[in-house]
Order: structure tokens, then C-alpha cells, then sequence
């Protein structure tokens, strides 16, 4: 069917030759371009957030409706400033220099002015066009409205899908470009936009699909089935494209989470994410006949990953950053007595004392499967810890997905994890397993491994009558290995100093004092540094944003490495 669909919308380019004409842009270039130009940013691909999922694929309240039609378009939120009739659309979008609307010079679409693979996303997804359609459709700007979707057309005529990943038709950015297309359809009803709509729809329905069964069950497949859903809807007539998007959502959900409910995604954001558009697949389940019960399965696996969400959601109301992940949001909830939770399909270790007391003990301990999808290199025993309302070991977060980028490898490599690594050890593979004893005041682990092709023992306790973690690592074939430790960016450095083994660190927030104590050494103590060796002591709270924060490097001086942590 896929291919079917391709070469109907291969054919279909030359019905852009009749649109030619329906495409003028002198118009809008007499005028003076204004001072101030749209700005937009790239984290609206942050499709990790359950919030920015809502926005676009959740079906409006009536309520929601009736106060602003244009809120049915699923378009995501408006831009905060006008898109006036008779005046030139003009777009920033950081750091490619600023360009209007009807003007954009065609060779771009090919070879973008940003190298950035999110950015690119953005600009060959017309991602950016969504705001500025939904706010020229609320103030009743149809001028400005219908050049944006003149804009969308030329983008296919122009660059026409070349039948691979090439110029933005890979099927990441084809799904936000129907996406982008849906919004400008629902707002416009303009059928010359239904050709463009049928060759992203190609190649989400053919080889290029993110899913199986050439590739695992991933978030991006789900969004091009929903999306897909989304079109037939508009459009009508399209039942071969609800038909496929059904049996695919029915077919991969099993496959989506493990049997306690976590993501194999490896990121605390994306099991949020995944959870909103399963979410979704339920809501367009329920809406087919004969699907019901498929649908009742989707949402008790929904439900199993919104608590586990909730074990992932830090007493501050904020999720843990394990994998990529922003500091958003979390979903706090009261679970009783459940207070631990280990999942050896996925990889994850999650514990607390209370639900209700922010000054409660949370940690994260990383370990199982071979770093995938959004994961980072911790499953030798990454940890995170936070206890008496501040937050001590946390994760990198997530700086982009730029592979060149030195901050993104950074976010993924072992030394930006609180995990250690053998003296001039690489990431063989392995295996990783965990082992667990839960008392009243204390939980312990240990997590055997050989992610380093040497045997690696790590035991990790976390207290509740003490406010202390202690970690201990050993490594069976290795003379030397180094221990690696982030803190939270608020906390400053008080005392102790390089070659010592006690350093001490305020909070200024809130006055808490961390001892850290090791019997290793403390050979390098890091913060916002960028030397030869490349970044270290940084951390991300949300894409593309940086913080300097302490990185503590321990290295051993015996068989075994105990480093503890004590905050007051």
C-alpha cells in the first residue's frame, strides 16, 4: 500500500503546475518588512512533554471549542504577536538569519543554513508555520493565512519527495509536516493542500514507517499513525490510511511498554510522552467500531505508565532527568505504600519513603539493556538522588540531539553520569542485572555488570532514618577506575580541594549543607569547564540551555571505592 501511495503522489507533483498561477509573492515583498520579527523556537519538537502532546493531538474541550474555534485545528498554542494582513510574515528562527514568507529561497529546503538535525526538523517540517496560522486564523487575518499555506505548497513543489531520507523526507519530519499540513487544512479547508497531505502520507504508509516491522515500536511511529488518523478525519475518503494506522496502533501497542509499564525509550520524559500519544491511541480507538476492547487493553497499559510516571516525578513535583529529558513537569500522586519499584525489562530502579513529605528520600538506579532510543550510557548502575526538598545526583539532561554538538555527547557519554568507568574502558556491551533488599529505613542494591567487558559490582543505599547515599564500585581485571558525580547546578562549593577525599557544598535555596566522603580520592573537581579534554560539570534543565554545575571525578585507591553522601 505504501508504495501505491508514493507513486500517486510522485504523479501528483505535476498537479502543482496548475497551483503556479494560485502562488504569488510580489505581493507581500512591496511591503516594509516590521522591526520585530516572529520568533520561534525549536523546543516545540520537544514531543516528550505530556503537555505539548495535549496541545496537539488531544481533541479540545466543548469548552475549549466554544471559546476559540480555531482550538479544533490542534495547531499547538498561537504566537504571541499578530500575523497582520498586508504586511510581510517575517520568521526567526535562532541562529539562521531571519526569513519572510513567499520569499524563502527555494534552494534552502535542500540545504538549510543550520546543520542542527532539530532545527532542520523544524524549518523542512514547517513546524514553525503552526503558530502563526493559528493566530492569523484567530484575529481573522486570511491574507496572511492562506500565504502561509501558499508557503506550504511550494515547499512540495519545489522539493519534491525524493523517495529516500534526503531533504527532509525522512519520516520524522514528513510526520510533522502533515502534521503542520492537518493544522493548515482544519483552519483553511483549501484543497490544493490535499496533494501535499497525500506525499507525506506516502511516506509514512511505505518503508520509511518507524515501526515494524523494519524497526522497533517508537514513539515517532505512533505520531505518524495519530497523524495519519488525523488526515482522514479532515479530509474524508481516506479509509486505506485509518485502516493502516489502526491495525498498526492495535498491533504495536503490546510491544510499547514492558509489563510493569516503563517506556523502552530509556528516557523519564519520554515515558510521559509515550503515555499522552498511547493516551490518544486510546481516545481513536474508542472512536472505531469494533475496537473497544483493544482499547480497554491500551488503557490499563496507560494507566500502569502514568503511576510509573509518578515514581519517576522527584518530591518537587519534577521528573527525574534520566535519559534525555527536560526539568518539566512530573504528575505527583499519592500511592500509599507503594514506595518501590524494579523493572528488569526496562532497566529501572525507583524508590521513596512518602508521597506526601517533599523532605522524603527519591532516588533512580539505571540498569538492564543496552543503551537505545533516548537513553544515555548509565545502566552500569546510574543513579540520582534527592532528599530533604533539594535535589543532590542528577542527570545530564537533554542539550539536543546534534550528534557534533560536544555538549550532546556529553549528555550521553558514561562520564556525564553519575556512574563509573575503568581506566581507559569503552562501552562493550555486556550485561547488567540488579539485585534488591527493601527494609524500613533503608533499600539496597546491588548492580552486577560487564557494560566494560570487566566484571563491575556496584551497591547503592539509600537511608531514611540518615540523609545519606552511599555507593560502592568495583571493578574485577582493572588497577584504576574513576568514579564520576553531578550535582545539582544550585549547589556551591564551601571546602575541601582536589587530592582530598571530603568535600563539602552549600545550597544556598535553602541553607542545606552535602558532605561528600570517599575512600578513593577526589582528583578533579569541575564546573563549566570546556578545556582540551572537552565539556565537564555542565548540566541541561531544558533543550539547548546550559548550566554550569559541579562535576567530582574519585579515583580508587583500593579494591573498593565507598564515596558517601550526607546532606544536613
Amino acid at each position: 500500500m505504501g508504495e501505491k501511495f508514493r507513486k500517486t503522489a510522485v504523479a501528483a507533483i505535476a498537479g502543482f503546475s496548475a497551483l503556479a498561477v494560485a502562488m504569488p509573492t510580489a505581493a507581500v515583498a512591496k511591503q516594509a518588512e516590521p522591526a520585530t520579527p516572529h520568533v520561534i523556537g525549536i523546543d516545540p519538537l520537544s514531543y516528550d512533554d505530556p503537555a505539548a502532546i495535549q496541545a496537539v493531538y488531544a481533541p479540545p474541550a466543548r469548552s475549549a471549542r466554544a471559546a476559540d474555534p480555531t482550538a479544533d485545528a490542534r495547531c499547538g498554542n498561537p504566537a504571541p504577536a499578530a500575523v497582520p494582513d498586508g504586511q510581510p510574515i517575517v520568521v526567526q528562527m535562532p541562529p539562521a538569519p531571519a526569513f519572510t514568507v513567499g520569499k524563502i529561497n527555494n534552494s534552502t529546503w535542500r540545504n538549510p543554513p543550520v546543520s542542527d538535525p532539530t532545527w532542520r526538523m523544524n524549518y523542512e517540517g514547517l513546524m514553525w508555520m503552526k503558530p502563526l496560522a493559528r493566530r492569523a486564523a484567530q484575529d481573522g487575518q486570511l491574507k496572511s493565512l492562506n500565504a502561509l499555506v501558499l508557503q506550504a505548497i511550494a515547499f512540495h513543489r519545489y522539493n519534491p519527495d525524493p523517495g529516500t531520507n534526503a531533504y527532509g523526507w525522512d519520516e520524522g519530519t514528513a510526520l510533522r509536516r502533515l502534521e503542520t499540513l492537518n493544522c493548515l487544512y482544519a483552519l483553511t479547508r483549501n484543497d490544493n493542500l490535499r496533494i501535499s497531505m497525500d506525499m507525506n502520507a506516502a511516506v509514512l504508509l511505505g518503508k520509511r514507517y518507524y515501526g515494524p516491522p523494519n524497526y522497533p515500536v517508537h514513539n515517532h511511529g505512533l505520531m505518524a499513525n495519530l497523524q495519519l488518523l488525523r488526515a482522514a478525519e479532515i479530509l474524508g475518503g481516506r479509509t486505506g490510511w485509518r485502516s493502516v494506522a489502526i491495525t498498526r496502533i492495535v498491533n504495536d501497542a503490546p510491544q510499547a511498554f514492558s509489563r510493569e509499564g516503563i517506556s523502552y525509550e530509556q528516557s523519564s520524559a519520554y515515558q510521559g510522552g509515550n503515555a499522552s500519544l498511547w493516551e490518544q491511541a486510546a481516545v481513536a480507538l474508542e472512536n472505531t467500531s469494533g475496537q473497544a476492547a483493544n482499547a480497554r487493553k491500551i488503557r490499563a497499559t496507560v494507566d500502569m505508565a502514568w503511576r510509573n510516571y509518578s515514581f519517576m516525578t522527584e518530591p518537587d513535583g519534577k521528573i527525574s532527568q534520566v535519559g534525555d529529558s527536560d526539568e518539566i513537569n512530573g504528575r505527583p500522586l499519592d500511592l500509599k505504600s507503594n514506595r518501590g519499584l524494579v523493572d528488569p525489562q526496562t532497566g529501572w530502579a525507583i524508590g521513596r519513603w512518602s508521597w506526601t513529605d517533599k523532605n522524603s528520600p527519591h532516588y533512580t538506579i539505571r540498569f538492564g539493556p543496552a543503551r537505545r532510543a533516548h537513553g544515555h550510557e548509565d545502566r552500569a548502575g546510574g543513579v540520582t538522588w534527592s532528599i530533604k526538598g533539594v535535589r543532590v545526583l542528577v542527570g545530564p539532561g537533554r542539550y539536543s540531539y546534534d550528534k557534533d554538538n560536544m555538549y550532546s555527547r556529553y549528555q550521553t557519554r558514561p562520564d556525564g553520569q553519575n556512574v563509573a568507568v575503568p581506566n581507559g574502558g569503552t562501552v562493550k556491551g555486556g550485561t547488567s542485572t540488579l539485585t534488591a533488599k527493601y527494609a524500613a529505613t533503608s533499600h539496597v542494591f546491588t548492580v552486577s555488570d560487564t557494560v566494560y567487558g570487566l566484571r563491575h559490582s556496584r551497591g547503592v543505599t539509600a537511608n531514611s532514618d540518615s540523609p545519606r547515599l552511599v555507593v560502592s564500585d568495583q571493578f574485577t581485571g582493572a588497577s584504576k577506575w574513576r568514579q564520576h558525580w553531578h550535582l545539582d547546578p544550585d549547589w556551591v562549593k564551601s571546602s575541601g580541594s582536589v587530592g582530598g577525599g571530603t568535600m563539602v557544598f552549600r545550597h544556598p535555596p535553602t541553607g542545606r549543607m552535602l558532605t561528600i566522603t570517599t575512600t578513593g580520592t577526589i582528583v578533579s573537581a569541575l564546573r563549566g569547564s570546556n578545556d582540551t579534554r572537552g565539556p565537564y560539570g555542565w548540566h541541561f534543565p531544558k533543550f539547548q540551555t546550559r548550566e554550569p554545575a559541579w562535576q567530582l571525578m574519585v579515583d580508587n585507591r583500593s579494591t573498593w571505592t565507598v564515596t558517601t553522601f550526607r546532606v544536613s
